[in-house]
């Protein structure tokens, strides 16, 4: 298998008849611990813009069109067999199947342009090519961690939560495709709630026991990693001169709509895991923002109660029945597990992060009051005059 970089991707794409001749761009994406992403930029591709100034004559004598191309924008993803992380953590590269087999499945499943479209797949080297993100997209975690905490970017995707989990839900078809454990044993369990386990004895029974129930469960398909950083948020487009600068801080943009990424972890499991995963990454950048937390609040509350007045009944009580537990494994999970969080070095913060975590383990709440608990620890940790870095 040829393992694609910068250097080699153009060459690559030639062979393969995919670009144009011209010369590309090429810009290295973050592909978490996981995977290769590269963004193509071909200036070639495209029909021609403006009007073709060519006589008829010039156009039979084959006289070349000078017209500069409306250009192509595509990324290709090749996966990793052995993750960038400290901890060993391999993890079997058929994964990109499932991805794309999930794309396509969701493009249709989901509003129009909430998932990247697939162009095409080489099985050969594992490399799927998409379509970009519309422009001005931004991912959610770096508006997060720059402080812009969005309530409607938190609505939306708990109300595209709930459309994948309530269109999925008791689908033979989906879960016999989605019903393999292997892929999200070795992202998941074993490299969150399993190396917890292995470093806190004490609660690691409670652990094993939030496994068993993961991995028993066939509620709907789920995303596995529904993380801000695997959501883009697209904002309306505005014209300018109609909204002029506003004073103090800035403020995040209205939101048209979301668009998912990185379906690698998809499986048909436990609604419960997206739902704390999610609410787990705004809790941590509630603790990391810490002069801000009641703003990470209240978006993880506009979440969780969109989510659960539109999933329905059903998946809205399954969801709360291992929720409160799981959602305090996982922010212990990205303190101490194989893929701790990159922004919360702080060593009193991670600290506090554990006794909090360990303390609501011991306990089995609803999500919602687990949410509650976690509010006087947020405050707590607000008011020391140590800052996190």
């Amino acid at each position: 298998m040829l393992e694609l970089n910068e250097q080699n991707v153009t060459d690559y794409l030639r062979q393969r008849e995919a670009v144009s001749a011209t010369p590309l761009l090429i810009q290295a994406l973050s592909g978490g611990v996981a995977n290769t992403v590269l963004k193509i930029f071909d200036h070639g591709a495209g029909e021609k813009i403006g009007t073709d100034l060519r006589s008829p004559a010039k156009i039979k004598r084959g006289d070349p069109d000078t017209r500069m191309n409306r250009g192509a924008c595509f990324v290709i993803k090749q996966p990793l067999e052995r993750f960038r992380t400290a901890a060993e953590w391999l993890v079997d590269i058929d994964r990109v199947l499932v991805e794309r087999d999930a794309m396509q499945l969701l493009g249709g499943l989901l509003p129009a342009g909430s998932v990247p479209e697939v162009l095409w797949f080489d099985a050969d080297n594992y490399v799927l090519a998409m379509s970009c993100a519309p422009t001005g997209a931004v991912i959610w975690k770096k508006m997060l961690l720059e402080g812009k905490v969005s309530t409607a970017a938190a609505q939306q995707a708990g109300l595209l939560l709930a459309m994948l989990h309530a269109t999925t839900q008791g689908d033979a078809a989906i879960a016999q495709r989605y019903g393999d454990s292997k892929l999200f044993i070795q992202q998941r369990t074993d490299a969150y709630l399993g190396a917890v386990a292995a470093r806190h004895p004490d609660v690691a029974p409670i652990l094993t026991d939030l496994t068993r129930q993961l991995l028993g469960a066939r509620h709907c398909l789920i995303h596995g990693d529904y993380s801000p950083k695997n959501i883009f948020v697209v904002p309306v487009e505005e014209t300018p001169g109609d909204n002029p600068p506003a004073k103090g801080p800035v403020k995040p943009p209205a939101i048209d709509h979301l668009v998912l990424i990185d379906f690698e972890v998809v499986f048909y499991g436990h609604c419960a895991f997206d739902v704390a995963t999610l609410l787990n990454h705004l809790l941590l950048k509630a603790f990391h923002r810490k002069g801000r937390w009641r703003a990470y609040m209240i978006a993880a509350d506009a979440f969780l109660q969109t989510y659960e007045q539109s999933v329905g009944r059903q998946l809205a009580a399954q969801a709360n029945e291992i929720g409160g537990r799981l959602l305090a494994a996982l922010l212990l999970a990205r303190i101490d597990g194989k893929s701790p969080v990159e922004y919360i070095t702080d060593a009193a913060l991670q600290e506090h992060i554990r006794v909090t975590a360990k303390g609501l383990l011991r306990r089995n709440l609803t999500l919602l009051e687990t949410l509650d608990e976690i509010s006087p620890a947020l405050a707590d940790w607000a008011e020391k005059k140590v800052e996190s870095t």
